[in-house]
């Protein structure tokens, strides 16, 4: 059971926060083109991103680069709900972001800087300004109120990448582990092999574990089938070279590894909702999101 308690939205901007009362995994395990500045305000969540697993509590900050690879999902063995805030910003905005203020370099920082931040009071406090503020300005919709929202989102990543560049970042969950450990190399391999085919077999060989383990361990710590996991990371690269080559659509799945034209275009669409001929004709027109939502286009289930 979940309750929306509060979403407003205005151009490349959208707030929501959302209590849920149980247990919640993600549903899509996805990418997306907008960032996400996510608070926990009760509760705790198991974040999966760049090959790794991180616990985030009460009070702690996730900030989520475009495009990054990630799931979250409830802690193992806890039927727990939590609540949460997320404020979302569509990469056209954060690109405008920097254009009014080069020197910031907002893009690259959330690039460089995206993770579990744990936060002290003052902190906490801090973002929770923002939140308010915004709340205010979306309900008031009075004159410049987008002027508003624009400078309360820049002076706050003005304080913000201060205390993020002299924190630390939250560690992966369990590193030393075996379990975890095994986990986290098979995914380091199938993300830096990801454009040819791997096999169980080969996996087995190479991380001296038996393919039912493989299997059950990748699957409990990252919340990723192994053949998920591959697509997911083919499906981005491919998303790279519709945007960045002129390569035919038989010439990216081929590169990447796929002996059927037909399977591609159907594994594309399913993180993406369209074909991939579709998308490059449409590129630079929408904000794209594997999961369509009626409110904002760029917002995903978490």
């Amino acid at each position: 059971m979940e309750k929306v308690t509060y979403y407003g939205e205005t151009d490349g901007i959208a707030l929501e926060q959302m209590v849920r009362y149980e247990k919640f995994d993600m549903r899509v395990k996805h990418f997306h083109t907008q960032y996400e500045i996510f608070y926990i305000i009760e509760g705790e969540r198991v974040f999966f991103f760049n090959n790794r697993e991180y616990i985030a509590r009460a009070g702690d900050l996730i900030l989520v680069d475009s495009n990054l690879i990630h799931m979250t999902r409830s802690i193992v063995g806890s039927n727990d709900g939590h609540s949460r805030i997320i404020l979302y910003i569509t990469r056209e905005k954060m690109e405008s972001y920097d254009q009014m203020y080069p020197s910031l370099h907002l893009v690259r920082f959330l690039e460089n800087y995206y993770g579990v931040y744990h936060l002290d009071r003052e902190q906490q406090a801090l973002i929770l300004s923002l939140f308010r503020s915004l709340r205010h300005f979306l309900n008031s919709r009075e004159h410049n109120y987008k002027v508003g929202i624009d400078l309360e989102i820049l002076a706050w990543f003005f304080k913000l990448m201060s205390f993020v560049r002299h924190q630390r970042q939250e560690v992966p969950n369990d590193s030393d582990n075996p379990k975890y450990k095994a986990a986290y190399g098979i995914a380091d391999y199938l993300s830096e092999n990801c454009q040819r085919p791997i096999s169980l077999d080969e996996l087995a060989e190479r991380f001296y574990l038996s393919k039912s383990y493989i299997c059950r361990i990748f699957k409990e710590v990252t919340g990723y089938t192994i053949s998920e996991y591959t697509n997911i990371h083919r499906i981005r690269r491919a998303k790279r070279y519709l945007e960045e080559t002129d390569m035919s659509i038989s010439q990216i799945a081929s590169a990447l590894g796929y002996e059927s034209l037909t399977y591609f275009e159907r594994t594309f669409k399913t993180y993406m909702t369209m074909p991939p001929l579709k998308y490059r004709k449409t590129l630079n027109t929408v904000t794209y999101t594997n999961v369509p939502n009626p409110h904002f286009s760029a917002r995903p289930p978490q």
